[in-house]
């Protein structure tokens, strides 16, 4: 009997790990789908329904060209790394961080697995490999950072539900004009704007529709008014989808919970040199270069990019009208939402300046947190019982997000536990004696070459600990230099697989390849001037 039940047991537990490995490459897969717009592009109408719990998922192939091609060239690195290639001076414990670093950067790249389950291997090789231990690794992915993410994108969740996103977007248009270029302005403005409080992905995904909407109506305007000609067509398409996908990249630098990469830099800064870097301090350092950065895009790709001879449209203001009105009066729950939106901007903006002398344990986490739970508690006016945000809004959480910053910390848990570091620094020794601004200009240049092919994610984990071991090698502050580091990674505009909000605006099919190397080289070229002199000028004064 014992053994028939001990059988049973654990056919049940093999059925529970199959379902639980069925539903995490289903949720891996309909993301990728919905972040290229795979069935937009197929001409399927609806996405297709998530795996059910006991239902069968489709027959895929099991391993692609490319993740068969990592599966295989990860371990194999791996083992070089650990047992065989000459790094004289490094312990085994430094080897074994090595060694995992490659590994699960490897698979990061090649997605072997989905990003979250590679994201979870420090937990198992990190103790079986060096003296950090299986408590010290787990913890990093309960990090506070990662609660502020996720309050972030509670706040996001809130906004596209109650479609405050369009207010704010038809309002900024509004207010910029209905001229060709001032539309594409309003755009980029709106985009980045929404971007620095809302992932690069979510935004880039709210702000693709109505883009094109726009882009359509105003093509129809411009036959209306017999201004219509197909190259003005399509320097007006590309140019509203090029604001949108380089306004979501840009923006979302000017905060700390707009793009992973500051929230990576804010994690690893705390974990190697002991510094909490503000939600605060960071807009007030990073928000004037996104102004003059936004600036610059817009003109570029108004003036040089894309020019149009078409320069008004007399019934372009009309279309602003009928959006408004179609979203008419502001509702109960956008209010609401706005409120919360509002309330935890101010906190988060003067949490170092105000609170912190009344309330000494407010963190920008629990600020983050406060707000998602706000959208919980508060009910809607729409008779159902129903509040802001409901149950349903966690399945759309970014976990994969989530571990995957959890795995970038227990790395540089093990980095700073080995002597990988000090013998990282020491191979660095040939820099010693180059000129500040040369490093950092290294170091920024590595950021945005790299994340043109890598996700930015996976990027600022690997390369931030190694500029700070660079900087202390070379007898500088390390700070600045994992900053323009972490800045670099946050900026990529030339390639399809760069960012997820590259991808979004490459799957519309308005765009081309070559028009993302082309636009995106320019703009990269102005992007890495800024960010050196702005670390080099106005960091130092802001912290």
């Amino acid at each position: 009997m014992n053994s028939l039940y001990i059988q049973k047991n654990r056919g049940k537990k093999m059925s529970i790990i199959r379902r639980f490995n069925n539903v995490m490459w289903s949720s891996h897969h309909n993301t990728k789908d919905l972040l290229t717009m795979k069935n937009v592009r197929n001409g399927v109408s609806q996405v297709s329904p998530a795996i059910s719990e006991g239902q069968t998922p489709p027959p895929r192939q099991t391993y692609s060209t490319k993740q068969f091609l990592g599966l295989l060239l990860g371990p194999i690195l791996f083992f070089l790394i650990l047992y065989a290639l000459p790094l004289e001076g490094l312990s085994n414990e430094g080897r074994g961080v090595f060694a995992t670093i490659v590994l699960v950067a490897t698979w990061w790249i090649l997605e072997v697995m989905p990003l979250g389950i590679t994201s979870l291997l420090p937990i198992v090789l990190l103790p079986l490999l060096t003296d950090v231990t299986g408590k010290e690794a787990a913890s990093s992915y309960g990090d506070p950072l990662n609660f502020l993410f996720l309050g972030g994108f509670a706040i996001a969740l809130a906004l596209e539900r109650w479609r405050l996103h369009e207010r704010i977007a038809i309002t900024v248009i509004g207010i910029i004009g209905t001229s060709m270029s001032g539309l594409v302005i309003g755009f980029m403005l709106a985009t980045g704007f929404i971007s620095m409080w809302v992932s690069n992905t979510a935004t880039a995904l709210l702000m693709i529709p109505i883009g094109t909407a726009i882009a359509t109506k105003v093509i129809d305007l411009m036959k209306e008014e017999n201004v219509y000609t197909p190259e003005e067509d399509t320097k007006f398409t590309k140019s509203i989808i090029f604001a949108i996908g380089f306004g979501a990249t840009i923006g979302g630098s000017a905060t700390l919970i707009g793009t992973p990469s500051n929230l990576i830099l804010a994690g690893l800064t705390k974990e190697i040199l002991g510094i909490d870097i503000s939600f605060a301090k960071w807009f007030i350092f990073a928000f004037p270069m996104i102004v003059i950065l936004m600036a610059s895009a817009a003109f570029y790709i108004t003036k040089f990019a894309y020019p149009m001879k078409v320069k008004k449209l007399e019934k372009g203001h009309i279309f602003v009208m009928e959006t408004k009105k179609e979203l008419g009066k502001m509702s109960y729950e956008e209010k609401m939402v706005l409120t919360v939106f509002l309330l935890t901007a101010f906190m988060w903006l003067t949490r170092t300046f105000i609170w912190v002398n009344y309330i000494p344990a407010l963190t920008d986490t629990i600020i983050a947190i406060t707000g998602a739970v706000l959208l919980y508690l508060i009910p809607t006016k729409r008779g159902d019982n129903g509040r802001l945000l409901d149950g349903s809004s966690i399945k759309k959480m970014p976990w994969d997000v989530l571990l995957l910053v959890g795995g970038g910390l227990a790395i540089a848990t093990g980095f700073s536990k080995t002597d990988l570091a000090v013998w990282s620094g020491d191979q660095l020794l040939a820099l010693e004696g180059t000129s500040y601004i040369t490093i950092l200009a290294i170091t920024t240049a590595i950021g945005i070459l790299m994340t043109q092919v890598t996700p930015n994610t996976a990027t600022a984990t690997i390369l931030i600990p190694i500029a700070a071991t660079l900087a202390v090698a070379i007898q500088v502050d390390p700070l600045p230099v994992m900053t323009a580091t972490a800045l670099g990674t946050g900026f990529a505009y030339m390639m399809p697989i760069s960012t997820p909000s590259n991808a979004i605006i490459f799957a519309t099919g308005k765009i081309t390849f070559t028009d993302m190397i082309r636009k995106g080289a320019w703009l990269t070229a102005l992007t890495l001037v800024l960010i050196i002199l702005f670390v080099y000028f106005l960091f130092p004064i802001v912290f």
